[in-house]
């Protein structure tokens, strides 16, 4: 009988060893990033930031590149932003993972705004992408489009910053109206700067690197006007560097159709492509054409929006003015991004 219960303590006790060895194994048991991508169907893969990082990227931080692909998937969707209001809400919920991330590994001081904390989560994250080295022409594709997908997440940030700062629920509509009728434009302007850079650079490599770190600036300018609003709301000092609304809005233009005229008479004087390069090359400047005539009544009607949201905004004193000059100098940025040397 003594035997028995010997026996049977014994096994207990292997028994709670090996509940214990498995936990342990478990907790130090890191997907790896084929693992992971293996989860993943066909269509969802080539949309996610893992498949497009290096192991080293992964391996270091598996937790947050796997939460950061949950945005990178989201941006990359067909409906992304085609409802404000629904993306706004969307980022808010997102960003507190961010900041719960940001929290529980204790990435710095806790005493800091949310958006400071996302922001932080997202530097590191870029961070990491960046530890391959690869700096090829796919290397620093990838590496844009990752910073321009937590760009758009920063981006949001500033809204709901701005929507928070609103008085009252009819302002904020005004404010969804002003975005909503910015990203119209923004797509637009994503197009002409790529077909440009095509354009100028017809068929060379660099046109990659070149197209998305336009899209970087483009986003950095619209982030510089809505931190200005921000600041406003705040009463903070801010840059009141900018002009009359309509005077930058009719140099964008301006400055589109003389980029695009050079394009076309510098090809022409060159004469170095074959016929059906020459087809190709005829429709991309038709496209360009298309794009930046659509394109002005659209950013009319976002000039309306601006000085709508200025006014429902900011009642105090001459502000809304300002509102009006940080649009105008995001404006003069993109006449620049489109005037480059060709």
């Amino acid at each position: 009988m003594k035997n028995n219960t010997f026996l049977i303590t014994g096994l207990f006790f292997v028994v709670l060893l090996l509940f214990a060895c498995g936990g342990r194994i478990n907790d130090n048991h890191k997907m790896s990033r084929e693992e992971y991508i293996n989860t993943l169907d066909s269509t969802t893969c080539s949309n996610s930031l893992v498949f497009w990082i290096s192991d080293t990227a992964f391996s270091t931080n598996a937790k947050l590149m796997v939460l950061l692909d949950t945005l990178y998937q989201h941006v990359r969707t067909d409906s992304f932003a085609s409802d404000v209001k629904k993306e706004e809400k969307w980022m808010t919920e997102y960003r507190s993972k961010l900041c719960a991330f940001y929290d529980s590994h204790r990435l710095g001081c806790d005493t800091i705004s949310d958006y400071a904390k996302a922001d932080s989560v997202l530097n590191e994250g870029a961070r990491l992408v960046e530890l391959d080295g690869d700096w090829s022409t796919m290397g620093t594709i990838v590496k844009n489009s990752v910073k321009l997908t937590f760009d758009r997440c920063r981006e949001y940030g500033l809204l709901s910053q701005v929507i928070n700062g609103c008085e009252n629920q009819e302002a904020k509509e005004v404010v969804f109206k002003e975005w909503s009728l910015y990203e119209l434009v923004l797509d637009k302007m994503m197009t002409m700067a790529a077909d440009m850079v095509n354009l100028n650079y017809w068929g060379g490599s660099i046109t990659g690197p070149l197209r998305t770190g336009a899209y970087l600036e483009v986003s950095q300018t619209r982030r510089e006007m809505y931190q200005k609003i921000v600041d406003m709301i705040e009463d903070d000092s801010w840059d009141a560097t900018g002009v009359y609304l309509n005077y930058a809005e009719k140099l964008f233009y301006d400055c589109s159709q003389e980029t695009l005229r050079l394009l076309v008479d510098d090809a022409i004087q060159e004469d170095f492509l074959t016929n059906e390069q020459r087809r190709m090359y005829d429709e991309t400047v038709q496209e360009t054409q298309t794009v930046i005539i659509e394109m002005r009544p659209l950013t009319k009607e976002w000039v309306g929006a601006v000085r709508e949201m200025g006014k429902g905004l900011l009642s105090i004193g001459d502000n809304d003015q300002y509102v009006e000059r940080a649009a105008s100098y995001m404006l003069i940025k993109w006449a620049s991004i489109v005037s480059r040397p060709m």
